[in-house]
């Protein structure tokens, strides 16, 4: 994300407030999409749905949709963070003809192996045959959507991505009314589906638009399944502890309810964590265009420094300036957060009393709130380690988030109503301090590691730069 940020950048260095406001608006989208735009789709058709539509219904399509993202996300992370590394050389290599065969030899293996599970699951749906299609069509469509946003991340034209998902989003809206009057559940489902179908085609469109390629579809990528097999557990259980929490309150038999068939869902805990979500935005767009795009000007000229033989004093320095760069970051994110956090608290009461909201619900987000924000921080740890290619120590905070967040989840259930949120809040505080700990003993001795464990690869354009 740090080549995108660099140009997102760029708009700020305008110094106005409209510029402002577009850069950070651009990395939203950038950053967090996806849940954006579903969140606002959502939304939007709960309020104008008329009313002679069934209730059912409308709560059968929400909680539809919510699984269709959230088993998509975890069902693809096998894959994520592989095909990154694999686009991250192609990219140092200066190879860039072979991201588009690349991306288009994975959204393969995604549409079958979506199609497969899928079909599985929507046979156990107990719903109209048209409804369980045009899920497994959706299913396909995040699918690939999560898939492609990896490739865009290298993309020039961000306006285009911003523009897309804009598009995507209104028709959504639009075609889901239209249809949702007419036909119920299944208008519904399909006018959502169909704005995602076109959402998914803009994006591939700009795939190929950005990047040249020799072929069409390659997978070159499937020996890095081999070689960085620990990618793919880091990404599985991080995207399986974002959602840890809520198969604990859905499933269980004092927070949960039966929506339809094997759909659950949890009214006490789902609305405020959303919200909750949204509010960390603003953090995740500092993180693309400020903290990620500094540390990697720091970190481009340590490795640089020794490519070039600097001596011992200089690799310190820059060791150093790498520190001081996301100690600076981590305040600023720790700044725009708080401040964000302190005004939901205080206005939370009134605006949950408006909407007819219980207490209970208000519980939920107050915390709810402060541990997405440390979730925020997971994230950008994990990021960074990354960076350093610290995989063991990645992998190790990755698979403690999922198991304290499922576990402590279990806990606060039994605790009582006064704890609901404080499982997912202690599941990322305990797993970023251990995540720290790590980092912060592998930064003290960041050279040694460097040179042990790392293979430093000489790029004929990097030496003679720093």
């Amino acid at each position: 994300m740090a080549g995108i940020g660099f140009r997102l950048e760029k708009i700020l260095s305008r110094n106005s407030y409209s510029n402002l406001l577009e850069g950070y608006a651009y990395s939203a989208i950038i950053s967090a999409g996806p849940l954006l735009s579903t969140i606002f789709a959502i939304a939007v058709l709960m309020v104008i749905m008329p009313g002679n539509l069934i209730a059912g219904d409308i709560v059968i399509f929400r909680t539809l949709v919510v699984y269709i993202y959230g088993f998509s996300l975890i069902s693809t992370s096998f894959a994520q963070m592989i095909i990154t590394r694999f686009i991250s050389d192609r990219i140092f290599m200066n190879d860039y003809k072979a991201i588009v065969p690349a991306f288009m030899g994975i959204v393969v293996l995604s549409l079958v192996f979506h199609a497969i599970i899928g079909s599985i699951a929507a046979w156990y749906l107990e719903l109209d045959f048209g409804v369980c299609v045009t899920a497994v069509v959706l299913f396909l469509c995040i699918g690939v959507i999560w898939i492609a946003m990896i490739v865009l991340s290298a993309a020039k034209e961000f306006a285009w991505i911003a523009k897309s998902f804009a598009a995507g989003s209104i028709l959504s809206i639009a075609a889901g009314y239209v249809l949702g009057k007419k036909m119920g559940l299944l208008g519904l489902i399909s006018g959502f589906t169909i704005g995602q179908v076109v959402l998914v085609s803009l994006l591939i469109v700009q795939i190929f638009a950005e990047f040249e390629y020799r072929n069409r579809i390659t997978f070159a990528f499937l020996p890095y399944f081999k070689r960085f097999t620990s990618l793919a557990f880091i990404a599985t259980f991080y995207n399986f502890g974002i959602w840890a929490d809520k198969f604990v309150f859905w499933f269980s038999p004092v927070t949960g309810e039966r929506i339809h068939s094997y759909l659950h869902a949890s009214t006490v805990y789902d609305v405020p964590v959303f919200i909750a979500y949204l509010l960390v935005v603003p953090s995740l767009a500092m993180f693309t265009i400020r903290v990620e795009t500094d540390f990697y000007i720091h970190y481009k000229k340590f490795f640089l420094s020794i490519l070039n033989k600097h001596p011992l004093s200089s690799l310190e320095e820059r060791r150093g300036n790498i520190v001081k760069s996301l100690k600076l970051g981590m305040g600023r994110m720790i700044v725009l957060q708080g401040t964000i956090t302190m005004f939901a608290l205080f206005l939370a009461p009134k605006v949950f009393s408006y909407l007819g909201m219980a207490s209970i619900n208000l519980g939920v987000f107050q915390i709810a709130i402060m541990a997405a924000f440390l979730q925020v921080l997971l994230l950008t740890l994990l990021i960074v380690m990354l960076y350093f290619d610290f995989r063991i120590d990645a992998l190790i905070m990755s698979a403690a988030f999922a198991i304290c967040n499922l576990l402590f989840s279990m806990l606060s259930i039994r605790a009582g109503f006064s704890w609901y949120g404080y499982g997912y809040f202690f599941g990322c505080l305990v797993s970023l301090i251990g995540g720290y700990l790590l980092f912060d003993y592998r930064m003290k001795h960041l050279i040694y590691y460097t040179f042990v464990s790392q293979r430093i690869i000489v790029h004929s354009d990097a030496v003679g730069t720093a």
